[in-house]
């Protein structure tokens, strides 16, 4: 190809790179700028974690990126909750539920169960709070996530004590209290569940020993909630004992924390009753008086936040307005783009062309270099097919020659097995003559037997037989002899009829000796060759 061709589709590839840049979005980016979005919130700016969320909501949904629809979704109820408007958060927790369900799994499910279940406890709605805790604790036992059992449990035990079913609240809190040593932030929830549930079946010592206990946890600036809620529990263990000073000494510590004002309202509603309950009138009052201007600040500090809510419902729509004119302009620039596409094409087309004809004079050069490795490869099969058929002649002789040897073999062992019944018949003559006792007492019969006897052992018929052994097994005693120098003459013709297979019976006939001590010489003669046990003497002879 030539060179200028090659620059000019580098040109066009860059122009459609940078028409395509805005939308080339990846699940990783967009998790990215999720979490800055989720960090914006936790700033408590609002208004650009929920504007960024939304358009991060749009990219995902438009590439149909479940988890990050998902994620987005979900924050932005969350940011909706801390601006106090529940309702809306409740719109966007269900979509995210959807989501949940159509396209991913429980893991999902549970975290928006558990954050509706945390919006109806905090608008006191406890049977409510409890079927969504409910719900997302049997999920997460589901998938056996167990630090999530753990989380939901706490929740379970805290809205258990305020229905004052606290057998159910001791249940949930016993089975959290293993599963959260690895989060010491949930851990402590779970005692100060504890606790309060302690408090309420009575059991002081125990509530305030686990009171007490927590306190040296809470000293960091983001447990001040936690403190006060604690040193409460602490105020209302001594109150029920009558303790009031005591009781009130606590209820001054957790005045005297820089808490949210919902805390301090709480706080302030307490020191009322508590100074009430005292006789100490005026005090009472004064703390009733700051109920009121607590509650007060808390509702503007609400409206506050509905205002600010407003705010950002209507910069939303002010960028959903300009998102929509940024389309506008993005679909003009598209048709511009296609019409410089368009062209580009035409003359990528004319230069095609033009590279056509090269093409063809290219392809008629590669057909005769294809004829020629063609031709090659022909004379190649024809060699290959010529040494197969060597090979197959080669084969045919290897198996002829093999027949030749199991032949002579069986030849072989037929001549060693005649050896053997000429040795059992001339024994049982012997053994015959023996019996009787004229025989004994005849020195003439008995010099014959003797002769006889030695004619087992000397028989002149087994030099040939070893001569005929070697040349139907070539070179095997010399190997043999070679690889195992300490065998006697007496072992290698035990061998020898080992390697031809004979059976214990037969080679103790051949050799004039009982099938116990043929059994014992062939385990001997194991153990001066070195066989393994888990090979068998004729197999590691045949290898040989």
């Amino acid at each position: 190809m030539p060179k200028a061709f090659r620059v000019y589709l580098s040109c066009i590839a860059l122009v459609l790179s940078l028409s395509l840049f805005s939308q080339a979005e990846t699940p990783e980016i967009l998790d990215q700028q999720i979490d800055t979005g989720i960090e914006l919130m936790f700033q408590k700016k609002h208004s650009k974690s929920i504007e960024l969320l939304l358009s991060l909501e749009s990219i995902a949904k438009k590439n149909q990126w479940y988890e990050q629809v998902f994620r987005s979704t979900l924050n932005i109820g969350a940011n909706y909750y801390l601006l106090s408007d529940y309702g809306e958060a409740v719109i966007f927790y269900l979509q995210a539920y959807e989501v949940a369900i159509e396209h991913l799994g429980p893991r999902q499910e549970m975290t928006v169960l558990n954050n509706i279940g945390i919006l109806y406890f905090k608008e006191l709605e406890n049977e409510q709070a409890k079927h969504y805790f409910q719900k997302a604790y049997q999920k997460a036992k589901a998938i056996k996530d167990r630090v999530k059992v753990g989380y939901y449990a706490v929740n379970l035990a805290l809205v258990s004590n305020k229905m004052k079913q606290l057998d159910s609240a001791q249940s949930y809190i016993e089975e959290a209290l293993p599963l959260l040593k690895e989060d010491p932030t949930v851990f402590i929830q779970a005692k100060m569940a504890q606790s309060e549930m302690f408090l309420l079946k009575k059991e002081f010592a125990t509530a305030e020993k686990i009171a007490l206990s927590l306190l040296p946890q809470l000293q960091d600036v983001s447990q001040v909630e936690n403190k006060v809620f604690v040193y409460l529990i602490l105020a209302d263990i001594h109150e029920n004992q009558n303790h009031l000073s005591q009781a009130l000494s606590y209820g001054i510590k957790a005045r005297n924390l820089n808490a949210s004002m919902e805390n301090r309202s709480e706080v302030y509603a307490y020191l009322s009753d508590l100074y009430g309950k005292m006789g100490v009138l005026e005090k009472a009052l004064v703390y009733k008086d700051s109920v009121i201007i607590a509650s007060d600040s808390l509702t503007l500090m609400r409206n506050r936040k509905l205002f600010e809510n407003e705010k950002v419902k209507f910069q939303i729509q002010n960028y959903k307005h300009e998102l929509s004119e940024s389309k506008e302009i993005m679909r003009q620039e598209r048709r511009f783009l296609y019409s410089i596409i368009g062209i580009s094409l035409l003359l990528i087309a004319f230069i095609l062309w033009v590279l056509r004809s090269n093409s063809i004079k290219h392809k008629q050069r590669k057909t005769i270099v294809d004829l020629e490795l063609a031709k090659e490869k022909s004379d190649y099969l024809l060699i290959e097919k010529q040494l197969r058929e060597q090979e197959t002649l080669a084969l045919l002789e290897q198996e002829r020659l093999k027949n030749e040897l199991e032949t002579k073999n069986r030849k072989l062992t037929a001549k060693a097995l005649y050896l053997s019944s000429k040795n059992s018949l001339i024994e049982e003559v012997i053994k015959s003559l023996s019996k009787h006792k004229e025989i004994s007492e005849n020195p003439e019969l008995k010099k014959q037997i003797r002769e006889l006897k030695k004619h087992l052992k000397t028989d002149t018929q087994w030099d040939s037989f070893f001569t005929h052994f070697e040349e139907v097994n070539p070179g095997f005693l010399d190997r043999l002899r070679q690889k195992h120098d300490t065998l006697t003459p007496s072992d290698i013709r035990f061998v020898t009829y080992l390697y031809m297979n004979l059976t214990n019976k037969e080679i103790a006939s051949l050799l004039n000796i009982t099938p116990q001590s043929c059994r014992k010489r062939k385990e001997r003669i194991s153990n001066k060759l070195n066989v393994s046990e888990d090979t068998t003497l004729h197999t590691y002879l045949s290898k040989i």
